[in-house]
């Protein structure tokens, strides 16, 4: 008994077009349903095997006219030494993410910002017919129109659900997705304009798609609001609930609270203090070993300071020295008295998993906002869970104390950026209205200086002048560095 039926022949064999046996292919298969027309591709020169795959149609004329624009497709991928395989978007997705992991180009939190993104939304939009849309299937046009969908997308029926139950939260607490950010900031679209195209070029290269597409992220209007930072009333209000918090008293009391319990509150405190006096970001204190902290270093003045040799492994994939307060230094003394782990290769900041294995914390934000949101402050629903424009405040706030205190302090623009790994352009950005209100006498003065000698005064100071020229993009980063190293 033959395996094909109706078998039809095109292209001298190339292509033909048939229907098959059940009663030999699958015996148990439901034969009541009309069959469908399957494909089979051979093309010449070839060394692999034949391509058979189903056309989907049971009519006949639309198996046909799908069954050619498939050879024709499959015949100019072979002829343009592209892959003859279908690789469907989320097949491509997979195999890019995991080239990438296993050649360490990402950071642990850039790894979860591909994961979740993909699932969120990635996924959703290149899908058709509750399974993933093959690439070839996806042009400029459809792609173009994920901008409409992504902004869009907390406003629809699927959003809203979500805001209102996760399912993909299933062991949280909080099962709700309702702090959300409903209007997407155009940082975060340019984020996934990034993503979206090392994708697809990844699958142009590799000759899965014959689509050449580029996305171009839309200004959606919704500007980037100011980081969330304290005030310094805030900020003292902040450490004083905090030691009521690390001595189960007061309104954080807790009627049990065993002995690891307290050991976590403790190193919220010191992780809190510390974060605030030394600006690291969050995923570079995450990585902290003791080896990496060296303490009572002179800064010069007679105070003792901690110096934090921070990893390559973090966001900016570069090390540099931390130069922390003062108080850093202490906070960190303190608590290495506390913690049981205190070799030099031992996490400074850690967790336990199930097993009770010492690892790098997964999550404090949470229990940082909790204890934000129940601090009484000026009769504030919320507490200091958000500033006064409504942002919500994270640990990551505290990266803004910390540079908001030293800009107060007159540390310069340049020595700021250097010591929390960022941009001069980017503190600019964000502290501009601080840096105003600390040159309010430069800024409102009457009395001009002569200009012999302000000329005098300019021509005097090359690192001002050095200064200017990297705002004015005259310069790049690289050469103000030579040029404050000529003047040192």
């Amino acid at each position: 008994m033959a395996y094909y039926n109706d078998t039809k022949e095109f292209f001298n064999g190339a292509l033909v077009l048939y229907k098959r046996n059940l009663s030999i292919n699958s015996p148990k298969s439901k034969t009541h349903r009309t069959p469908k027309w399957y494909m089979r591709i051979k093309i010449e020169g070839t060394s692999g095997r034949a391509i058979n795959k189903s056309t989907k149609h049971a009519v006949y004329e639309d198996a046909y006219a799908y069954a050619v624009k498939e050879y024709n497709r499959i015949l100019n991928a072979y002829s343009l030494g592209h892959t003859l395989d279908e690789w469907t978007f989320a097949e491509h997705w997979d195999d890019w993410y995991e080239r990438n992991v296993a050649n360490k180009r990402w950071t642990d939190s850039r790894q979860t910002w591909h994961r979740n993104y993909y699932k969120r939304y990635f996924s959703e939009y290149f899908r058709r017919n509750d399974a993933s849309m093959r690439l070839n299937e996806i042009d400029n046009t459809y792609a173009e129109g994920y901008w409409d969908w992504r902004l869009r997308y907390w406003e629809t029926h699927e959003g809203k659900a979500l805001q209102k139950y996760n399912p993909k939260r299933k062991a949280a607490k909080n099962k709700s997705t309702h702090n959300v950010s409903k209007t997407p900031a155009n940082k975060t679209l340019q984020m996934e304009q990034s993503a979206l195209n090392m994708i697809f070029y990844d699958a142009r290269t590799r000759g899965r798609t014959q689509q050449d597409i580029r996305f171009k992220a839309p200004t959606n209007g919704a500007t980037d609001s100011q980081r969330a930072s304290f005030t310094e009333d805030e900020y003292n209000t902040l450490t004083r609930y905090l030691r009521s918090f690390r001595d189960n008293v007061g309104i954080f009391t807790a009627k049990r609270l065993n002995k690891w319990h307290a050991l976590r509150r403790q190193q919220m405190y010191y992780f809190v203090l510390f974060l605030a006096n030394s600006g690291l970001r969050v995923g570079e204190a995450r990585k902290m070993t003791w080896g990496d902290v060296s303490f009572d270093i002179d800064n010069g003045e007679g105070e003792r300071i901690a110096q934090v040799r921070v990893s390559q492994h973090t966001k900016k994939k570069k090390q540099r020295l931390v130069q922390t307060q003062p108080s850093a230094n202490t906070y960190l003394k303190k608590w290495k008295e506390l913690t049981p782990y205190k070799k030099q290769s031992d996490l400074v900041w850690y967790s336990t998993n199930k097993k009770g294995e010492v690892v790098e914390f997964i999550e404090l934000n949470k229990t940082f906002q909790t204890i934000l949101k129940n601090i009484p402050y000026n009769e504030r629903n919320d507490g200091l869970l958000n500033d006064a424009d409504g942002n919500r405040r994270s640990l990551y706030s505290l990266r803004h104390v910390y540079a908001s205190m030293r800009l107060a302090r007159d540390v310069s623009i340049y020595d700021l950026s250097l010591n929390m790994g960022t941009q001069v352009r980017q503190i600019e950005l964000h502290y501009s209205h601080l840096m105003s209100q600390n040159r309010k006498v430069q800024i409102t003065k009457n009395s001009p200086k002569p200009k012999q000698q302000v000329a005098a005064a300019e021509s005097s100071d090359l690192v001002s002048k050095a200064l200017q020229w990297l705002k004015d993009g005259k310069i790049t980063e690289e050469d103000f560095e030579q040029i404050v190293e000529m003047k040192k």
